[in-house]
């Protein structure tokens, strides 16, 4: 019988030691769970923060890209516009170098007409 006494005594110490065990490890597991649900929730903050900061940067980037793209397209449309304005002017500065050329020369042609015609009713 006391045997048995002890032999309860010891089962007895052992399942409360084996409960404070149990008891200590679902304490320790729910303390994890809690720091992991927390890591899990900063870490989606986090997550959102981002991926906002990144549509925010992309929207931007989109937007600078279009008026990138329209500025040079305005560039171009000016180049060629400057390109085509200095050929007509080129030109009409060309033509009118031709009339002044032609009409000097017509000058001196008439002026050298009148001459001869001056120096024939002199010699008469």
């Amino acid at each position: 019988e006391e045997a048995n006494r002890k032999r309860q005594e010891e089962l007895s110490r052992d399942i409360t030691e084996k409960f404070a065990q149990t008891s200590k490890q679902a304490q320790l597991l729910a303390k994890l769970k809690q720091d992991v649900a927390s890591l899990e929730r900063d870490i989606s903050t986090d997550i959102s923060l981002l991926r906002d900061r990144i549509d925010h940067c992309n929207r931007l980037y989109f937007d600078a890209r279009k008026r990138y793209e329209a500025a040079e397209k305005e560039f171009v449309e000016a180049k060629l516009s400057l390109f085509n304005c200095k050929e007509k002017k080129d030109g009409l500065q060309e033509h009118l170098f031709m009339i002044i050329k032609l009409s000097e020369m017509k000058k001196a042609e008439k002026l050298e007409e009148l001459n001869s015609k001056l120096e024939a009713l002199n010699t008469r």
